[in-house]
């Protein structure tokens, strides 16, 4: 590494552990990664001396990731006031995504929990959880909002997918006839009631 750039925030004097971001070297504690990642672990455990971390001149790299996402993976742990809830939404995807990805799992649920006190699209959200493969079970109130809805568009059909599309069909015919047999005289799927709803699609989506 003939150039080396020191981040202005996360190089730390007292980091133990020198990481290469293309362009960029972050200096932190090890800890850290070795504690909350198997990833990191594995990777410090077989990196050999021109990859240990142990220098600037060694550091491990890491090659697929941006400065500013890694930045807010960082943030994470060194976050001074643990203002978790000040983060917008596209902070708490990308921390996500890197925990999914370098085996983060306790990173991983803080992101979770984050993302469902934030207000999401109920498409957005089906689409991310599917992605990271999240508790289906989180997604029922996005379900429920899908359900009542008259009518869908194209696009939103094309980034749900085909099998959540058509589960989505089969709950919103399974309530239009629960609200028939109950006497509504032009029944919708929106005419059940939401926990009537929650319990259709506990049963089509498989999860009881």
């Amino acid at each position: 590494m003939s150039r080396i750039t020191r981040h202005p925030q996360y190089y730390l004097h007292d980091g133990s552990v020198s990481i290469h971001v293309p362009g960029t070297v972050f200096r932190v504690h090890k800890y850290f990664f070795e504690r909350e990642s198997e990833y990191f672990r594995e990777g410090f455990r077989t990196a050999g001396p021109q990859g240990d971390g142990q220098s600037d001149q060694a550091a491990f790299r890491l090659d697929d990731v941006k400065i500013s996402e890694f930045e807010r993976l960082l943030w994470v742990f060194y976050n001074p006031q643990y203002r978790y809830d000040e983060q917008p939404l596209d902070h708490w995807i990308t921390i996500l995504d890197l925990a999914t990805r370098w085996k983060f799992p306790g990173v991983r649920d803080l992101a979770v929990r984050q993302l469902q006190k934030l207000d999401m699209k109920p498409v957005e959200r089906i689409v991310t959880y599917d992605k990271y493969n999240l508790d289906k079970s989180l997604l029922l109130p996005a379900y429920t909002l899908l359900c009542k809805q008259p009518s869908r568009s194209v696009e939103d059909g094309k980034r749900l997918g085909m099998p959540t599309v058509l589960k989505i069909n089969e709950a919103r015919e399974c309530a239009q006839r629960l609200a028939a047999e109950q006497g509504c005289p032009s029944p919708t799927s929106a005419d059940a009631e939401d926990q009537e709803l929650v319990e259709i699609l506990k049963d089509v989506f498989d999860l009881n």
